[in-house]
């Protein structure tokens, strides 16, 4: 495709980049030494007769390629943006957004306050008995492989979780470690978050 337009946006900056002697990303233009000399030498009339006079000098074409797979990341990007706001909305803690997206505690307060989703205040207590038996017995169901070392990293099973037993998703992930690692001291409540600091341990 040619158009005056296309010729009028590739010279102008064209020009910027010779001005500021950028000559790199102006040859990246797909201009030769000798062209940008030449282009630097024009007047305004005459850079614009050769915008309309040549609409053929420039030519603009799609990499098929390259946009799909620019749109296969923007269609990642969001999924995951859509996972972390639906964490959030579900009770996961700021050590929980950290570990599983990478999250700063400075982003995880920012993405709470665009979701009205108020910061936790106080200790979490655990579920009484009767509600973590049923928890763990749905959690057979949902999850491939309940019992093994992937379990505490399924989020999106967690997920379904929380949402089945109406329980904070930093809970959820709190007992399924208690569940897969004997070992781990059984809590009886979670640790007041501090915004400011992730700790090691605290869910």
């Amino acid at each position: 495709m040619a158009t005056p337009q296309l010729n009028h946006a590739l010279f102008n900056q064209a020009l910027i980049l010779i001005r500021e002697g950028d000559m790199r990303r102006a040859r990246a233009l797909g201009f030769r030494d000798d062209e940008l000399q030449s282009l630097s030498r024009l007047r305004a009339s005459e850079i614009e007769s050769l915008i309309h006079e040549f609409p053929g000098v420039a030519r603009f074409e799609l990499d098929h390629d390259t946009f799909k797979a620019a749109l296969r990341r923007v269609d990642r990007d969001q999924d995951r943006d859509g996972l972390v706001d639906h964490c959030i909305r579900h009770g996961a803690s700021v050590h929980m957004l950290s570990t599983f997206f990478g999250l700063t505690p400075n982003d995880c307060s920012a993405r709470r306050t665009l979701l009205g989703v108020p910061s936790r205040q106080g200790r979490l207590p655990m579920p009484e008995e009767k509600v973590e038996h049923e928890a763990y017995h749905r959690w057979q169901t949902i999850s491939d492989d309940p019992a093994g070392p992937g379990a505490v990293e399924d989020i999106r099973g967690m997920l379904v979780l929380a949402e089945e037993v109406a329980l904070p998703l930093a809970v959820i992930w709190t007992l399924i470690k208690q569940w897969t690692q004997p070992e781990q001291a059984r809590q009886q409540s979670l640790p007041a978050e501090d915004e400011g600091v992730v700790r090691e341990g605290v869910a």
